[in-house]
């Protein structure tokens, strides 16, 4: 094992608890577990030795009563993970396991960036992943830092992004390895680098934090009184003042950003706003149209803001494989939570986050099939538009006979 991999396996003992510490300390109902957090008055002070990664965990037995009686097994679990998994990325990283097949060999400090990106992004998911797991939602604690460290890194590395291979103008020149950019795999829309596409990326970003406010819509007495309602939550929720200054500076950086950056940074910088807009849309249109049809929550908003921030890393295409693929692994958690526990209900983003994470390790593959398929992205709000009607009707229709055939029965 060389040096730098043995500094990684290092790095990664010191990630995994953090992991767990943000598990546990960003809920929304925060449990000390992690011996990082505050001792509860009612438990025994922990020894220093408790902190130790993996070994602590050892030593946790007595506080079984107050947790439950294997509650110390999943975080010992995941700080074994966390460096043996850190090792395998980047050695598949290095080895250029995530780069188109048949282009250039891109330089070795893309490569580093490229892992680094993937990194931060699977450590996000897991955080969101086990917080879902425990309280059926996702907080805003971990999807906003992430969406707007997205957005940033994109911007000061551009080659962060997933990448295409480019359509050579010759049949005999190996195509360039490039950054997926909103329009792909068409090429970039130039029309993206005037004022156009400063409309689109603050729309995008409007559109984005008014979502994370405390919206409540009640119409049971009539429009009038709904518009007053929700007025009236918005000017007293306590989120809505630091949103607000969150979108008034984003959209103030992002016309600043439009003047002084470049081509490519912008491209990386709208490909992001897009990538957050549309990724939330799909997962906000689904949600809307499945509440309606069904009477009931389908999916959480933190679903929404979970595919979001991946959006911001990498664009809406992943955010749209994932979304699709995601079904094909909720039947893997229900069926594994249903031998364990003999309950089929689990919350929808560990599915959102395994499909996600499959689609960035087998990117190249997936995206050589699926890229013939993808149209511009002009296209896109028809298409959803038209799927959101086709999932209404089918939905209705579901129910309605599920109604009728209970009707029946009784």
């Amino acid at each position: 094992m060389a040096p730098f991999e043995i500094g990684l396996v290092l790095l990664g003992l010191v990630i995994g608890p953090f992991l767990n510490y943000a598990i546990y300390a960003f809920a929304y109902f925060p449990r000390p577990i992690s011996p990082w957090q505050a001792i509860p008055t009612e438990l025994a002070p922990r020894p220093y030795w408790r902190k130790l990664p993996i070994l602590g965990w050892l030593g946790s037995g007595a506080e079984c009563f107050h947790f439950g009686r294997v509650f110390w097994l999943r975080p010992l679990l995941i700080e074994i993970g966390t460096p043996c998994a850190l090792l395998i990325l980047y050695r598949y990283a290095m080895a250029s396991t995530f780069m188109p097949v048949g282009s250039v060999p891109v330089g070795t400090a893309t490569l580093i960036v490229h892992f680094v990106a993937y990194g931060l992004l699977i450590g996000l998911m897991v955080i969101a992943t086990f917080i879902d797991f425990d309280e059926r939602t996702i907080p805003d604690w971990v999807t906003i830092p992430g969406t707007i460290l997205g957005l940033v890194g994109g911007v000061l590395v551009p080659d962060w992004r997933l990448h295409e291979v480019s359509i050579p103008i010759f049949p005999a020149i190996v195509g360039q390895s490039m950054p997926l950019q909103a329009n792909s795999p068409q090429n970039w829309n130039v029309a993206w680098n005037a004022i156009e596409g400063l409309q689109i990326g603050l729309i995008c970003w409007t559109a984005w934090c008014f979502g994370m406010m405390d919206r409540r819509w009640i119409s049971r007495r009539g429009w009038k009184k709904a518009f007053v309602y929700f007025a009236a939550v918005l000017r007293r929720s306590p989120s809505t003042r630091p949103l607000a200054l969150m979108w008034l500076v984003g959209m103030v950086l992002l016309c600043l950003a439009f003047a002084i950056l470049g081509v490519e940074r912008w491209e990386a910088l709208l490909s992001s706003l897009l990538g957050i807009g549309m990724g939330g849309l799909l997962v906000w249109g689904f949600r809307i149209v499945s509440g309606w049809a069904m009477n009931q929550e389908a999916l959480g908003f933190g679903d929404v803001t979970l595919m979001a921030m991946i959006g911001s890393f990498f664009g809406w295409q992943i955010v749209w494989l994932a979304f699709f693929l995601a079904p094909f692994f909720g039947l893997i958690f229900v069926i594994i939570a249903w031998i364990v526990t003999r309950d089929s209900a689990t919350p929808f983003g560990p599915y959102l986050c395994a499909a996600t994470l499959y689609a960035m390790l087998d990117w190249v593959a997936l995206w050589s099939w699926w890229s013939q398929w993808f149209q511009p992205v002009q296209w896109l709000l028809p298409f959803l538009l038209g799927l959101l009607i086709g999932l209404a009707a089918i939905l209705w229709l579901t129910q309605s006979a599920k109604q009728f055939l209970l009707g029946q029965a009784r």
